[in-house]
C-alpha cells in the first residue's frame, strides 16, 4: 500500500468519524457497556490533543470510540477500534493490527513522550526492535538523543515498509551490548520471542524504559520478566497510558538494582 493510499484512508477514517460524533454528541452507549464511549480528543488532555493534530497516528485516533479511568496522576484511556457494523461508521474504522503494522504497536502521546524526556535528563536512548522508527522519531523531534535499531528493517511480521525515521540493522543483543552509555527502550516486543530478554541480559546500562503489556499479555515471554523483576526496579511510570481496549500496556522507567 503506498503512502499516498494510508493517508487518503486515514484522513476519510477521521472525516467518517467527525460526522458520525455530529450526530451523537452525548456519546454513544455500545452493548456491554454501562459507560457511554467519547471521541477520544474530548478525553484527552489539551496539550495532547494539540499533539495529536500533528502526529500521523493519532489523527484517525482523535476520532475513535475510548473510555477514560483512573485519577489525573494514572489515567488510563481505552480506545476501541471498532463498532458494530449497524452503525455508519463502522466501515470506515481502520482497525488496530493494520494502524499498528504502519505505525507502532504502542500508542504515543504528547504526555508520554514528556515523561519520557524528563526522566532521560539528557541522556541518550537506545531503542531496540524499534520497527517502523515511530517512537524514536517523535522522541528525536522533541530533542532526545535516540538511536533506533531493527534486526529486520525491511517489512516484516510486525510493521509494513513505512520508516519514519532512519532505523540501524543490528539485533537487539548486538545494539544492547555497544551502547551502555545509552538508555534502553523496549517497546511493544514480540510476543513469546526472547529478543527483549536477551537485550535485557546483554545490556551493561543502568536505566530501562519499557512500554508494553505486564506478564501473561502479549509482550515478550516469562523470562524477560522474571530479569525485570530480579535485577531492575521501577522508579516512575507515565501519568497517561493511552492503550487498545482488551490490552493493559504501561510506560515504566526503571533503574538497575545495586548487585
Amino acid at each position: 500500500m503506498s503512502a499516498e493510499t494510508v493517508i487518503g484512508r486515514v484522513a476519510e477514517t477521521a472525516r467518517r468519524l467527525v460526522g458520525y460524533w455530529e450526530r451523537h454528541p452525548d456519546g454513544v452507549l455500545l452493548p456491554g457497556w454501562h459507560a457511554p464511549f467519547r471521541p477520544l480528543g474530548d478525553l484527552l488532555p489539551a496539550r495532547d490533543v494539540e499533539f495529536a493534530e500533528r502526529n500521523p497516528q493519532m489523527v484517525p485516533l482523535l476520532w475513535y470510540p475510548a473510555l477514560s479511568a483512573g485519577p489525573d496522576t494514572r489515567r488510563v484511556i481505552d480506545i476501541l477500534d471498532h463498532l458494530p457494523v449497524d452503525h455508519d461508521a463502522a466501515s470506515a474504522m481502520i482497525l488496530r493490527q493494520e494502524l499498528s503494522r504502519i505505525y507502532s504497536w504502542a500508542i504515543a502521546s504528547r504526555t508520554a513522550l514528556d515523561w519520557l524526556g524528563d526522566r532521560l535528563a539528557g541522556r541518550g536512548l537506545l531503542e531496540v526492535g524499534a520497527g517502523s522508527g515511530y517512537w524514536a522519531s517523535l522522541l528525536r523531534a522533541q530533542g532526545v538523543d535516540v538511536l533506533a535499531t531493527d534486526s529486520a528493517t525491511d517489512r516484516n511480521g510486525y510493521t509494513d515498509r513505512f520508516r519514519f525515521i532512519d532505523v540501524q540493522a543490528a539485533t537487539a543483543v548486538e545494539a544492547a551490548r555497544r551502547h551502555p552509555d545509552r538508555v534502553l527502550a523496549v517497546i511493544w516486543p514480540p510476543y513469546r520471542d526472547t529478543m527483549a530478554a536477551e537485550a535485557l541480559d546483554a545490556y551493561q546500562g543502568s536505566g530501562l524504559v519499557y512500554i508494553g503489556g505486564s506478564r501473561g499479555g502479549l509482550c515478550a515471554e516469562h523470562s524477560f520478566f522474571d530479569a525485570l523483576a530480579e535485577h531492575w526496579r521501577p522508579v516512575s511510570r507515565c501519568p497517561l497510558t493511552l492503550r487498545w481496549l482488551g490490552y493493559d500496556d504501561h510506560a515504566t522507567f526503571y533503574v538497575r538494582r545495586a548487585s
